[in-house]
């Protein structure tokens, strides 16, 4: 099965350091096939014939004792990557909107957790949140360095990640190599 590995927290403001080539060595040695990385923030595209219990607790206890920490790791599959880029709620009108207010930024992002979270929907001026199953869609017409709704989400879930978009994109395009 073909899965994508968000590492949270890792090369975040020079702390919690892991360069990617020993990430995909460490899942390699682990005997993970095919081990692809995407950018520094700790994605990584991986198949394995495993269940993602065992998998989990293997990459775990091998991710800490390879670094020497811990962070949360959260697991998609290619086909919940799939559904979650096909279940988009923002129109293409809503995009659009808050993509005219400062096209140099990203405005779509979309969080992951590791456990289900409460469907619901969540505002603030000019924010929106819509929490499906164990993804949050966030939707907002500023930087999500300002946002105020973002605090709000982080309590729904300890274990949370956030992509952008076009990150988000990005990937579903590697795991369907």
């Amino acid at each position: 099965m073909r899965y994508l590995a968000f590492f949270r927290g890792i090369n975040v403001g020079g702390k919690n350091i892991v360069k990617m080539k020993e990430l995909r060595e460490l899942f390699t040695e682990l005997g993970f096939v095919n081990v692809r990385s995407y950018i520094q923030s700790g994605n990584l595209l991986f198949t394995s014939d495993k269940e993602l219990n065992e998998l989990s607790k293997l990459v775990t206890d091998a991710f800490v004792k390879k670094f020497g920490f811990s962070v949360p790791i959260i697991y998609r599959t290619k086909s919940e990557m799939l559904s979650m880029v096909q279940s988009l709620p923002f129109t293409v009108e809503e995009l659009a909107e808050v993509e005219s207010s400062d096209s140099q930024i990203a405005h779509l992002y979309v969080y992951f957790s590791g456990k289900e979270i409460a469907e619901q929907e969540l505002s603030y001026a000019g924010e929106r949140a819509v929490v499906r199953s164990k993804n949050i869609y966030y939707l907002t017409e500023k930087s999500i360095r300002l946002s105020k709704l973002t605090s709000q989400l982080n309590r729904l879930s300890d274990e949370l990640t956030a992509r952008n978009w076009k990150t988000i994109l990005k990937l579903v395009d590697l795991l369907n190599e």
